[in-house]
């Protein structure tokens, strides 16, 4: 392992790093096995932005035998991130200045970030010049959509929480229609893109209800059934 750095960037958590510093240990631990389904087998340099503490790009290095740089806003996790990957920066990506070389990574990762991000347009503008040519973009977005959170404004509520698509860390909130403009806003193609689905019994009559409803009304919305039930999206984009 590289040594791990350090450097003064500040950190993106704002008035929320109490929030951050009250999450609890598991938030810092998970792994979405969803990304590794777009991770390319002869992917040589990987760049997970917070990376947390590490657990996706270790299985990364793991799997693919690839070379995995972190950037983790949250400085506990990012000292447990350092025993795992090969270099992790300590900062904000809004405001981190990369010491890279352009087109250098095959991926670019933000597993569960863009959401808590002032401005994730620029963030993605940003990246694209350490992207390769034939890299991508991989990105696991929340969908403000999902039909829980519909069946909570039907009764009122917008209720935040310490996880989930409420989270009250989440400063930015995305529906699959936005998730499109925002990658094809700051020149990327899309290339797959692959729904992590929640549901149950209640949840699928509201549905049928509410595209019944809908219908009465003349309002056809294609896909409604899938994107009510998809709790989360898995992106994949390379550049235009």
């Amino acid at each position: 392992m590289e040594q791990y750095v350090s450097q003064s960037f500040g950190n993106n958590l704002g008035d929320n790093e109490n929030d951050y510093s009250k999450k609890s240990e598991n938030y810092y631990q998970g792994v979405n096995y969803s990304i590794l389904n777009f991770i390319n087998p002869r992917a040589t340099y990987v760049l997970d932005i917070g990376c947390a503490q590490g657990n996706l790009g270790y299985v990364i290095k793991q799997k693919f035998g690839s070379r995995v740089f972190g950037i983790e806003a949250f400085a506990p996790a990012a000292e447990k991130a350092k025993t795992k990957l090969d270099k992790v920066y300590i900062g904000d990506i809004e405001s981190f200045k990369f010491p890279f070389s352009e087109e250098m990574f095959d991926h670019i990762i933000f597993g569960d970030v863009l959401e808590h991000l002032y401005d994730p347009w620029g963030v993605l503008s940003k990246v694209k010049p350490y992207l390769k040519k034939d890299g991508t973009i991989i990105s696991s977005i929340p969908n403000v959509g999902h039909i829980s959170v519909l069946t909570e404004l039907l009764m009122g509520k917008w209720t935040y929480r310490d996880l989930g698509l409420l989270d009250k860390t989440h400063l930015r909130f995305f529906t699959l229609s936005e998730i499109k403009k925002m990658f094809e806003l700051c020149g990327y193609e899309i290339k797959q893109i692959h729904r992590i689905e929640v549901t149950n019994e209640f949840y699928n009559k509201l549905i049928i209800a509410l595209k019944d409803c809908l219908e009465s009304v003349g309002v056809n919305r294609e896909n409604f059934i899938e994107e009510l039930v998809a709790y989360q999206y898995v992106i994949e984009a390379n550049k235009k």
